[in-house]
């Protein structure tokens, strides 16, 4: 099935209900659909034909979704952009994704003009200003007011959104998410955390991330539920709004679970609605879920997933057992398992690569054969990471890819870092890794060899840095007099301090 079928199913079965909620105020399932249907007719006014990419760089809004739909409906390709990345990282994606067109609001305008000769292939700009509705916006930019939208002719294999995560070279790397994966993902979701008509999911999560696409929005629409949409993460903010839209499951990365932990007051804010929190993105300490279930009265699950599986591929049982340290079993309809270096699954107990497949699997990285070619394998996606199964099925993870780092949810690879750093010429070697933090699991650390003669200060380089990086990219900085290296010059990054 494609997702235009998948909604308009939805919206057969829920019409007048709200489907988005929140400061932005109310949006029904029909009105959802009948809106970006007139905005995918504006997107085709520009010459938006199926397969072409719109970017979409915008915090989390009501009207950010509607733009995500609509490029969807009218053949498209959704490239989210973090609205946090700097101008450098922001351009990159736009040329790389070849974007026809960038839809933003008002206060990127400045960033995205200065980059904008560097991106000849983007033909259209849609601002929105303040407040206003984003037809509006386009209306402005075609000139006419949009109709219903030209027939598209939809395969569910074709893709609908590309979202660019960190890359072992270096540079992002789009991982392509189909129709299908997203027809399949968002009834799962429904099904493996016993979503209800009734449930009403809090996105504070980023859109650019597919856990926040594929859970609060598509396991909402699947399950007939609603969602209340927040611009962003801000703890007395997502406080305020379990009580406020009476909150019955929260999606999220264990650092937020952490701070919205410490800063509940049970006499200020009212919890009573939740009865689920979703872990994401990184593992959440048994102490803190437990700290959690406790003071909120939900229950917590915690789930493993990645871009390139739609978000989910094994969880804690909703009813069933949890283990403490474990990411859970598989989902339905998923198809998970750990093997040897030769592609042979491993015996109970033993360490192995875990590697999936389903109808949530990426069919690839987009312009990247290579490296779909390393990790799709007969059918079956490669994580890179290391687990072990115990005898009742669940999994434990034991590894990570290697050098990758989570930060706060977030995948940071240190190559990205380490070419920024090189670039600043009093740097003569670099080296990254992750190293433990209390919070967000992990940070990103560089150890940084400077050229002889020259003299910089790690408050310095930091400023340097955050002209060139997304915050959570960042490193903390010690200078070394050199780095071990092997006897064929390679550096050594396990013999740097892990503290």
């Amino acid at each position: 099935m494609d997702l235009v079928s998948f909604v308009k199913q939805r919206v057969a079965g829920y019409g007048d209900k709200v489907f988005m909620t929140g400061p932005e105020g109310q949006m029904s399932y029909r009105e959802v659909d009948q809106t970006s249907d007139r905005l995918a007719r504006g997107l085709q006014d520009l010459g938006l034909k199926p397969g072409m990419r719109v970017a979409v760089l915008h915090p989390n809004s009501q009207q950010a979704f509607l733009a995500y739909f609509a490029i969807i409906k009218a053949g498209g390709a959704v490239v989210p952009v973090n609205s946090i990345y700097t101008p450098r990282e922001i351009a990159y994606i736009l040329n790389n994704s070849g974007a026809m067109a960038l839809i933003t609001r008002e206060d990127f305008l400045p960033t995205v003009q200065e980059i904008r000769p560097e991106v000849p292939g983007l033909k259209h700009l849609i601002v929105r200003q303040a407040d206003e509705p984003l037809e509006a916006a386009l209306t402005r930019e075609t000139g006419a007011e949009p109709g219903e939208p030209n027939p598209v002719e939809f395969d569910p294999d074709q893709m609908a959104v590309i979202f660019y995560t960190s890359g072992t070279t270096g540079v992002p790397k789009g991982v392509v998410i189909s129709h299908r994966n997203f027809c399949f993902g968002g009834p799962n979701i429904a099904l493996n955390f016993n979503l209800r008509e009734d449930d009403v999911a809090l996105a504070v999560l980023p859109m650019v991330h597919v856990f926040c696409i594929a859970s609060p929005f598509f396991g909402t629409l699947s399950s007939g539920g609603s969602v209340a949409v927040l611009e962003g993460f801000n703890t007395k903010q997502t406080l305020e709004a379990i009580g406020a839209y009476g909150v019955t499951w929260f999606p999220g990365v264990p650092t937020m679970f952490n701070y919205i932990l410490g800063a509940l007051d049970e006499a200020r804010h009212d919890v009573s609605s939740l009865r689920m929190g979703l872990s994401g993105g990184a593992s959440l300490p048994m102490e803190v879920l437990k700290q959690w279930e406790s003071r909120f009265g939900a229950r917590v699950v915690d789930a493993y997933g990645l871009t390139e599986s739609t978000g989910l591929v094994t969880t804690s049982p909703f009813y069933g057992e949890r283990k403490p340290g474990s990411i859970g079993i598989s989902v339905s309809g998923v198809e998970a398992k750990l093997v040897d270096e030769a592609g042979a699954e491993v015996a109970t107990g033993e360490v192995g690569n875990l590697i999936f497949r389903g109808p949530n699997a990426t069919n690839g990285y987009w312009q990247l054969p290579e490296e779909t070619a390393a990790h799709l394998k007969d059918g079956w996606f490669y994580t890179g990471d290391h687990a072990y199964r115990d005898e009742e099925g669940y999994f434990f993870i034991v590894g990570r890819e290697q050098e990758l780092i989570i930060t706060g949810g977030y995948n940071v690879y240190p190559r990205e870092i380490e070419e920024v750093l090189y670039t600043h010429p009093a740097v003569n070697e670099a080296a990254v890794i992750g190293v433990p933090h209390a919070k967000k699991g992990e940070v990103p650390k560089a150890f940084v060899v400077l050229h002889e003669g020259e003299e910089l200060t790690a408050a310095e380089l930091a400023e340097f840095c955050q002209d060139n990086l997304a915050p959570y990219k960042q490193p903390m900085v010690e200078f070394v007099p050199d780095l071990p290296k092997s006897p064929t010059g390679k550096i050594l990054k396990k013999e740097l301090p892990q503290e």
